[in-house]
């Protein structure tokens, strides 16, 4: 009788656990700040810097506080506030954008609307230690791109003659500021807002639009400074508004308003020039929130996902091209208005959102539980490639966070540290010989496909 009942008891077991797992909520609300106008409301650049460890930039404004950089867990534990801007009776402090370089450094640029002035600062992660730089009288146009050199940003000064000129910097993490290159009238102008992204070249690519933003097209900016066109968006895909991203396969991704069905559309640029659209957003009417995509980002699952004005998050397949409905936040933007909604992926294989409005209160920072696989460490780049025993090595690549070990060909290094997800700094150690560096976090280990030359 007992083996008779073994069988339909572990199918019930199986429902149970299964019905279980369906319910496990997907949206977590982590933050709202009370009102739109308390300080922690305007949330912006989420981003991981330990195992669980968040920190985000509110860009509101108070009466006596500007622009703020906060702390939170992966829990949802009430938020801390590790630094705050000075305010200016009767001036708008802008800050929309916050980077951690590889120093393991915050750094993020401010400007003060009434007077036409900025500056980049840095400060801890503790937010002790605040460093300014000033910038004069120019604009940072919150395209903050960390990479193994420095920061790059984009930015738009004033002319004596009353106009607007464009251009992009490379900011050291001592924050001395060298022009690139600055932008003729004929070259257009980078999209503010929008991010630099940094591909397996080495280059950067960027959005960018003639000075009435009619025509848009992808930009290359080499770490040199050369700039060119790369391609032109045809106008069949409307106004882009979200960052290009380099995913792993090698290639430009990105979104635009229009496509096929007048909805919105997913597009692949090689690095090459070929543009090609990959995947179109559905009729209005048929799937609910589907159109008008404002944000992409790649997670571990090789898909990419992103937001569209009307709060769905979509998922897109590099491998399928399916294009899908992931999740819809509710249309009344009670858990956050995706206007847009700005992503990344944490050790924990969730996805970790902020939205500027909406939600409780003054806009959300939440998370995103699809069940994807945790993320394993990669490195792209070993900086510089060749050293003797005693000398830092830069690890730049992604989701290096809590590593355990770093081995040059099977040595152990002498020391390492992890300054970011992106950037670990180990020293060569004795005995080390020429070879592919390895290193190991809590989800798996990477081996470079670069050798290491030990001298």
């Amino acid at each position: 009788m007992l083996r008779r009942l073994l069988p339909a008891l572990s199918f019930t077991m199986a429902l149970t656990a299964n019905l279980c797992a369906a319910q496990t909520p997907v949206y977590k609300l982590l933050y709202s700040a009370p009102t739109p106008s308390s300080p922690g409301a305007g949330p912006v650049t989420v981003f991981e810097a330990a195992p669980g460890l968040f920190y985000f930039l509110s860009t509101q404004n108070g009466p006596t506080l500007g622009p703020s950089i906060f702390s939170i867990t992966s829990g949802g534990s009430s938020p801390r506030r590790i630094y705050c801007l000075p305010n200016y009776p009767n001036y708008n402090v802008i800050s929309e954008t916050l980077v951690q370089a590889t120093n393991g450094r915050l750094y993020g640029a401010v400007y003060i609307e009434q007077t036409l002035t900025s500056y980049y600062y840095s400060v801890a992660t503790s937010g002790q230690d605040l460093r300014q730089y000033p910038r004069g009288r120019a604009d940072s146009l919150w395209t903050m791109t960390a990479a193994p050199e420095g920061l790059y940003d984009g930015f738009g000064a004033s002319t004596s003659q009353g106009g607007e000129s464009y251009g992009f910097v490379r900011i050291d993490e001592n924050g001395k500021v060298t022009l690139l290159h600055a932008l003729s009238p004929s070259e257009g102008v980078p999209m503010p807002g929008t991010k630099l992204a940094l591909a397996a070249d080495g280059s950067l690519y960027g959005l960018g639009c003639e000075t009435n933003c009619t025509t848009y097209f992808i930009f290359r900016l080499t770490q040199s400074g050369e700039y060119s066109h790369l391609l032109t968006l045809p106008q069949s895909y409307g106004g882009p508004i979200a960052s290009p991203i380099a995913a792993s396969d090698g290639n430009l991704y990105g979104v635009g308003g229009e496509g096929a069905n007048g909805t919105g559309v997913v597009y692949r640029a090689t690095l090459s020039g070929h543009l090609q659209a990959v995947a179109s957003f559905p009729a209005k009417g048929t799937a609910e929130g589907m159109l008008d995509p404002n944000s992409l980002m790649e997670a571990s699952d090789y898909a990419l996902y992103g937001s569209t004005l009307h709060n769905a998050i979509f998922r897109y397949s590099m491998a399928t091209h399916a294009l899908t409905n992931a999740y819809q936040m509710n249309l009344y933007n009670l858990q956050g208005s995706c206007d847009p909604c700005q992503f990344v992926q944490g050790m924990d294989g969730k996805l970790y959102g902020t939205a500027t409005i909406g939600g409780p209160g003054g806009g959300a920072v939440f998370s995103l539980d699809f069940g994807l696989p945790q993320p394993r460490p990669s490195v792209a780049q070993l900086a510089p490639a060749s050293g003797a025993p005693g000398q830092q090595i830069l690890l730049w690549g992604s989701h290096l966070l809590g590593a355990t070990s770093v081995t040059f060909n099977g040595v152990p290094a002498a020391a390492f540290q992890v300054n970011s997800t992106q950037a670990v700094m180990a020293t060569v150690p004795a005995g080390a010989t020429t070879g592919p560096v390895t290193i190991t976090t809590a989800n798996g280990s990477v081996t470079t496909k670069q050798d290491f030359t030990a001298h």
